[in-house]
């Protein structure tokens, strides 16, 4: 009972956020009319907060609430794990009986406040969503539950900052203060993997107890850590000038904010953490000092300024600075109490601001002190705020700018050179947008690079001219001219067919039988595999084969289809069927079983057969796949009108699928091989019938020798493995799984066979240095990255923890350094140069080199929670990459570019699109409630285990990065003015397309809020990939050691 009831007190004011926004969405909210309803929804939720709250209080008083209540786990992995609990102690019940009143009497005050603005809707769910934030933020009985309070207060920050969406001023603003509060997350979350890493838990009160266990440079380190994170939240120096600049919001969110509860959050860390920082009195003695720079920044500048609202932010961050003093010295209790005290007077003092600026009419509140104008320096100094905007500017915004510049310099002068990619063929690459421009029929030609055509070809082109021409004589004699032909006249035959059940299905009750008989086609599919029984051994219903034979039944059947309505119906109905298939499979999986379920066999040749399987590494890929084929479908078909040749288009998109599924689901490496070729074919067909370039056949010899490069060196390792099984069992050449799973291969020959699989991967994860053909592609690419190339990045991780590590371990532990610094190097590489792109699609390549970079990182952390934490961030990559280029695909079809000079303020005529935007680009940062927020927080945890500190927060700046350049680009896009003063008129999403879009989001924000069922799944196959790494490790360590004695005998 009294759990429940704890319950309520976030749960409240979420609800209302859920309902305000839900009204928003179907249009049932809107204008002066449905305000009063709007409001009596957040204030009965905020009197509920308030009254569970001060009877909590009471029941506290009589000495019945036990300090800490636990209502159940949220998050299991491994021996990570994360409980639902909640202090309910002084500290505590003090502060939320503060952030309870206080949002209160501001969404009160805000009802007359705001009434007729635009907006006003908006304003009280995000109103609500702050209210819900701060109240687990104060509440959580541990570091992580904390921490999402903590950011989701900050991001409900930056969308009031932003909330005047016609001022440039309050779109940068918010965007800087956001950058400059990850810099503080950052600290937050290496803290709480130190916490993990050294205590064994993220529980406050076992890092405050076990903080005596520690010695004096964890303990720094690890308060270090949460000091940072308090710094920036409470706007000390030197990050204190964010305070200011967070005023451009509406007045009474300024007040909530900045003068009542967020922005002590802080001191609340502070003085939750004392025990621990007490242990470390070089941490305190730096929290003095920075709090009485702080009063004395916050003091001096306030006396320069002449308006009440500025001289109100300038003393609350000298009021903060005093107490981060008090702090220092120690005076908890005494902390405690002034930070009551100011809060509210503080809030009152907001309150009756605009009043008085109203009452003087514009005219200044009071002169400049005349004691401080007489001294000029220290006048000057204070009026320009101690230039700390100007010396950060010079110290890390204009050397990351340089940095980012002669990176730009280097990838177009060395990297593209080297790889040999010419500028105008590759821009022929991507299908899809070269489909695009065509249907757009503006007449445009493609960006052509003076003379590029006739570059050399580069090493990697030199290196793999001959092993392509190979390849391209036996896909032209072999598959083109014989079985594709065959396929080609079953294609069209098929194809006749549907075009006369096109006519029969324009008949209502036929649809609706066919549609009967596909539900009852599932259900007993459902039923068959519920009386199997997956395992090791062979099934008697064969699923798998189901999951290759749908698209590529749907593949034949569309190939010929001429009219756009069948073609992209039937295209539907397939990837549908493929995914309820998938979720049929993921329900039956068992995850306790490490090995391959559903497995399946049959024998071509006595050295190649169909072997099909899946574990938990793959398990999660074929969903996804499906999901991100229908995703693409359900874009398309908005224009399915304007297509040429529309069952072509579907059939290379169903092909695609077939081979994605096929690869997931192999357990013979050679037979995944030829799947991961036959991808090829209908990229490079697409590539060659729909380029409009004059050089589209040449772009696809070019695309097709980049690609086939990494496929030789992977085909090199895969042929080394099966002459070692011949070697060493004498039973002849085999690449199945579990032959060469049971075979060993010598520690000198895994070297050479890691870096040929490693450097044929590498392309596919477009990592750097090998990652040159994703910008160029992505600049007029949009769908065809989301479903064919950024599924590279899944193929590369699937692939290494599936295959290389199990078969490769003492290799894999010996490169591990190497492919870490790659990676690393990779992140900042491509965040440096996501800031100097101006076109947003070549921005979020550059995204993807970045956060590819982390995911690697993460994986060569070789412990059970850098693997399964790098598998979540693939599928989350695969998720919320995917979803920024529809976006970017979306914004070409209707303005004809993605120019960021060319865009701004589509917020106001496409919000929905807008909100789909910036949920996707808060899975790209990991905020709470996205699936990247759990998985990086185990890579980190991996990387801190391995590697240790160093590297785990360089792996953070990562974070930090990747919020700068996303915030960037949806500031430009969609919150700043338009150049030309008028935004362009934006049609906002369309049925289908949101559709596709809340299915996106409603994924996302799901798996995010909830992922300990999908990494349940993954358990069992990770845990038995990091039990062979260990062993192989341990093995190594033995032999070091035995070496050493021999030495020193």
């Amino acid at each position: 009972m009294l759990q429940g009831i704890i319950a309520l007190i976030p749960a409240l004011p979420l609800a209302a956020t859920v309902w305000i926004g839900l009204t928003i969405l179907f249009g049932q909210t809107r204008g002066e009319a449905h305000e009063p309803r709007t409001s009596r929804i957040a204030l009965t939720a905020n009197v509920g907060s308030l009254v569970v709250t001060l009877a909590l209080i009471a029941v506290r008083l009589m000495g019945w609430l036990p300090d800490q209540t636990t209502l159940g786990s949220w998050l299991t992995s491994g021996s990570y794990q994360i409980h639902l609990n909640f202090i309910a102690d002084s500290l505590t019940l003090a502060l939320l009986a503060i952030t309870t009143l206080g949002c209160l009497l501001v969404t009160r005050f805000a009802v007359n406040y705001m009434h007729r603005e635009a907006g006003f809707h908006r304003f009280f769910m995000l109103l609500s969503l702050f209210t819900a934030a701060m109240t687990v933020l104060v509440m959580a009985g541990n570091a992580v539950l904390t921490f999402i309070g903590w950011e989701i207060a900050g991001f409900c920050s930056y969308l009031l900052i932003s909330f005047f969406q016609d001022r440039p001023v309050a779109a940068g603003n918010a965007t800087r203060v956001f950058v400059a509060n990850r810099v503080g997350d950052a600290g937050f979350l290496l803290g709480i993997a130190l916490s993990f890493y050294w205590l064994g838990s993220v529980d406050w009160s076992m890092i405050n107890a076990g903080a005596i266990g520690l010695n004096s440079g964890q303990i720094s380190i690890l308060a270090g850590c949460f000091l940072l994170a308090a710094i920036a939240k409470s706007a000390q120096v030197p990050l204190a000038p964010w305070l200011a600049r967070a005023m451009e919001g509406p007045t009474p969110s300024s007040a909530l904010f900045y003068g009542m509860v967020m922005v002590y959050a802080g001191v609340y860390l502070l003085l939750r953490l004392h025990p621990l920082f007490e242990q470390s009195p070089m941490v305190m003695a730096v929290m003095t000092l920075i709090g009485l720079a702080t009063a004395l920044y916050g003091f001096l500048t306030g006396l320069t300024q002449t308006d009440i609202k500025s001289a109100l932010i300038f003393s609350t961050t000298g009021q903060l600075g005093l107490m981060f003093l008090a702090c220092g010295l120690g005076f908890w209790r005494l902390t405690l109490i002034y930070l009551c005290c100011h809060a509210i007077f503080r809030g009152y003092q907001f309150f009756t601001a605009p009043s008085i600026l109203r009452q003087l009419h514009g005219e200044r509140t009071r002169p400049v002190s005349d004691a401080l104008a007489q001294r000029r320096g220290i006048y000057t100094a204070a009026l320009q705020r101690f230039w700390l905007d100007e010396v950060a500017d010079a110290l890390i915004v204009r050397p990351v700018q340089r940095l980012a510049g002669l990176m730009r310099h280097f990838d177009a002068r060395v990297i593209d050179r080297a790889t040999g990619l010419p500028a105008p063929a590759v821009n022929a690459l991507s299908s899809v947008a070269q489909w695009e421009e065509r249907q757009l029929g503006t007449g445009r030609t493609l960006e052509r690079a003076p003379s590029a055509i006739d570059q050399e070809p580069g090493l990697v082109g030199r290196a793999t001219e001959w092993a392509a021409a190979t390849f391209h004589w036996v896909e032209e004699r072999l598959m083109l001219k014989t079985a594709g032909q065959g396929l080609a006249i079953l294609s069209q035959q098929l194809g006749r067919g549907l075009n006369r059940l096109e006519r029969l299905m324009g008949r209502s009750w036929i649809g609706i039988a066919v549609a009967a008989a596909l539900l009852a086609t599932l259900a007993g599919v459902g039923g068959m595999m519920a009386s199997g029984e997956p395992g090791p051994a062979s099934t008697s219903f064969l699923l798998l084969s189901l999951l290759l034979a749908v698209p590529l039944t749907g593949m034949l059947a569309a190939f010929r289809t001429q009219q756009a309505h069948t073609a992209f119906a039937l295209g539907l109905a397939t990837a549908t069927v493929e995914l309820m298939l998938t979720i049929q499979l993921l329900s039956h999986f068992q995850p306790e079983i490490p090995g391959a379920q559903f497995v399946e066999q049959y024998e071509i040749l006595p050295w190649l057969g169909i072997h099909l399987g899946i574990d938990g590494v793959s398990v999660l890929f074929l969903p996804l796949t499906a999901l991100l084929t229908l995703f693409v479908l359900l874009y398309t078909q908005s224009h399915r009108q304007q297509q040429e040749r529309p069952g072509l288009f579907v059939a290379n998109l169903l092909a695609l699928e077939t081979v994605l599924i096929g690869m997931f689901t192999a357990l013979n490496l050679l037979q995944f091989w030829f799947f991961a070729l036959a991808e090829v074919l209908p990229a490079t067909f697409l590539i060659a019938r729909y380029g409009t370039s004059p050089a589209r056949d040449r772009a696809a010899r070019y695309f097709l020798r980049f690609m086939l490069g990494g496929l030789a060196a992977l085909l090199a390792g895969i042929l080394l493995l099966g002459w070692n099984h011949a070697t060493v069992t004498h039973e002849g050449w085999s690449f199945a799984w579990p032959a060469l799973l049971e075979t060993p291969v010598a520690a000198g020959q895994q070297s050479l066979i890691f870096v040929l699989l490693f450097a044929g991967l590498a392309v596919r994860l477009a990592l750097f240095p090998f990652h040159a053909w994703l910008p160029i592609v992505a600049r007029h690419g949009t769908i065809a990255i989301g479903v064919v190339f950024l599924v590279g990045v899944k193929v590369g991780v699937y692939v290494l923890l599936r295959w290389v590590f199990p078969l490769l371990p003492e290799a894999a532990w010996q490169w591990d350094a190497v492919v870490i610094a790659l990676g690393l190097a990779g992140m900042l590489y491509g965040a440096l140069l996501a800031f100097r792109q101006n076109d947003l699609r070549r921005l979020l390549a550059f995204a993807v080199i970045s956060q590819s970079g982390v995911l690697v990182a993460g994986l060569f952390s070789l412990n059970p929670a850098g693997l399964r934490g790098s598998l979540l961030l693939a599928l989350n990559l695969g998720l919320a990459a995917s979803g920024l280029f529809i976006v970017a695909g979306l914004l070409y079809r209707r303005l004809g570019t993605t120019r960021f000079q060319r865009l701004g303020g589509l917020f106001e005529t496409a919000p929905l699109l807008g909100l789909t935007f910036l949920v996707v680009v808060l899975g790209s940062i990991a905020m709470p409630g996205t699936p990247g927020f759990e998985a990086a927080h185990l890579a980190l945890e991996g990387l801190l285990e391995t590697q240790g500190w160093g590297i785990a927060t360089l792996a953070a700046a990562g974070n930090v990065l990747a919020a700068g350049y996303l915030l960037w680009a949806y500031q430009r896009i969609f919150l700043a003015r338009h150049p030309r003063g008028a935004a362009p008129l934006l049609a906002d999403l369309r049925h289908r397309e949101l559709l596709m879009a809340g299915l996106l989001c409603a994924v996302m924000i799901g798996v995010g809020l909830y992922a300990d069922p999908w990494i349940k799944r993954i358990d069992g196959a990770v845990d038995a990939t990091a039990h062979r790494l260990e062993a192989a490790i341990d093995l190594q360590h033995l032999k070091t050691g035995q070496k050493d004695d021999v030495n020193r005998l």
